[in-house]
């Protein structure tokens, strides 16, 4: 699966919230990405970096798997 910018992902499966993929390769290592979750604002929202490897695409910013 090939993750890209902008897409919106699960951290893994079977995951609730949603994040958008901020960045690919964060500080020059290709198997991170910075997301940040997605709907209302609300305190906590930050990017975070995590392994590429467990994200799960998800079908839109409301839908859980």
């Amino acid at each position: 699966m090939a993750i890209s910018e902008g897409d919106l992902v699960h951290l893994v499966k079977g995951g609730v919230d949603v994040f958008r993929v901020l960045e690919v390769g964060v500080d020059g290592d290709t198997d991170m990405a910075l997301v940040e979750a997605v709907g209302e604002p609300r305190p906590g929202i930050y990017p975070v970096a995590t392994p590429i490897r467990y994200l799960v695409p998800a079908d839109s910013p409301t839908e859980a798997d």
